[in-house]
This record gives C-alpha cells, structure tokens and sequence, in this order.
C-alpha cells in the first residue's frame, strides 16, 4: 500500500538524522507530505526523498543559509 513511499521516521534512520531535522526540510524545500487512510504517520515519497541526497552547488546552498 506505501510502496514509493517512506515515513519520516524512515527517512530520519536512513539518512541518519533527528525526525526534526526531516520535518525542516519539508519546510525548507516545500516537500509534499501524504498520508493513507487509516495511517497516522506521515510519509514522503521515495523520489523525493533520493532528491535530497543529490548533491548540490556550494551557491545553492548559501542561498537557502541566507
């Protein structure tokens, strides 16, 4: 029923950050959240989630510093 999707609680263990930190980034970079009936977690999806490991230009990154 999830597949494609992860829970933030995932995404925190896999990348190796606080769930606090995941929910910043939802924020920060306007990550679409979802849920399924009869979850009370929340998940992103999958696609996104590998986007966020992506490497970007030390530019972009001051960018959302500032």
């Amino acid at each position: 029923m999830t597949e494609g999707y992860v829970s933030v609680d995932e995404v925190a263990d896999e990348i190796g950050v606080n769930r606090v930190t995941v929910w910043k980034w939802v924020k920060r970079y306007e990550l679409p959240t979802f849920r399924f009936l009869g979850e009370r977690r929340t998940f992103l999806r999958r696609e996104d989630v590998d986007r966020l490991r992506q490497p970007v230009p030390v530019e972009e990154t001051k960018k959302l510093a500032a």
